[in-house]
């Protein structure tokens, strides 16, 4: 017979029990959704030996292969460890960090891969007052609403317009999807409240009326799904993409110092309101 604490402790892996009696899924984590043939084939493997020859992703970007036998768990762990594969993710800390395809989809504002798996390598697993999800996205797209998580980041490009330079060609207006550039009476017609800042104009002007003035990431904190909904508030400042890790590092010590256990930074927010926790983050990064 399993015991609770057992059942406990092997949640904290990621091994997690079924309804079923005597079965466990066990959860494998990915850098920054990335994993390589390699890799894909032992799971495969695993799934084969162990399982019943399937295989699941979460929407953290983790694979998670059931039906894995109580008897069989330390033989899996060791298989996992051979390829090089490590489980878990659940718990009071940074879970998986999730990242969009911006690195290769043509949207992208910045290496959406490579600053989240920095990022994994450095926070992922941890411990923090309640579990505490970051996601990455290239673009205001937000393909992987990144507003509703803990700590989200969203590309963006600040676009200028000098409307001496423009020529009304209309090119920029057609691959404006939030519908700021309009043509009236053949005359480029832009509504700066309806920009998102995603800077395709910028990409397809061939007269510099529409440049890009800057670059950067926008941070949104305290976003959360699940029971009750919240999408999070965000930070003042856009920030450089090198600036994001040490940034991070200053949001879970402002969170760390501000909340109290259980508290995820939703809850923090809400207790003490979101400019006092912006001013405490500021005063710690200008430090």
């Amino acid at each position: 017979m399993i015991t609770q604490n057992e059942m406990a402790a092997l949640k904290s892996q990621g091994i997690i029990a079924q309804q079923q009696e005597g079965y466990f899924s066990f959860r494998i984590l990915s850098r920054a959704g990335n994993l390589t043939s390699g890799e894909l084939l032992t799971l495969a493997d695993i799934a084969e030996k162990y399982g019943r020859g399937y295989l699941g992703e979460t929407t953290r970007l983790a694979v998670e292969i059931p039906w894995i036998k109580y008897e069989d768990i330390d033989a899996v762990k060791a298989a996992l460890k051979a390829g090089g594969l490590t489980h878990g993710g659940t718990g009071k800390k940074v879970r998986p960090l999730v990242a969009c395809k911006g690195t290769v989809c043509t949207h992208g504002l910045y290496d959406t891969q490579k600053l989240c798996g920095d990022c994994h390598d450095r926070f992922f697993g941890r411990e923090l007052h309640a579990k505490t999800k970051l996601t990455f996205v290239g673009c205001p797209n937000n393909c992987a609403k990144a507003n509703t998580n803990d700590i989200g980041f969203v590309g963006q490009s600040y676009v200028q317009y000098d409307p001496d330079a423009c020529k009304h060609c209309g090119k920029c207006a057609k691959v404006c999807r939030a519908k700021s550039l309009t043509m009236v009476d053949k005359k480029l017609v832009w509504d700066e409240k309806k920009c998102v800042n995603c800077g395709e104009c910028a990409k397809v002007c061939a007269h510099d009326a529409m440049t890009e003035e800057a670059r950067g990431i926008a941070i949104y904190l305290g976003g959360r799904m699940g029971r009750g909904y919240r999408f999070g508030d965000r930070l003042t400042d856009l920030i450089a993409v090198a600036e994001i890790p040490d940034t991070i590092e200053k949001i879970l010590e402002t969170y760390t110092a501000l909340g109290q256990d259980g508290e995820r930074i939703c809850a923090v927010i809400d207790r003490i309101g979101f400019n006092a926790f912006e001013d405490a983050l500021m005063e710690r990064l200008e430090n």
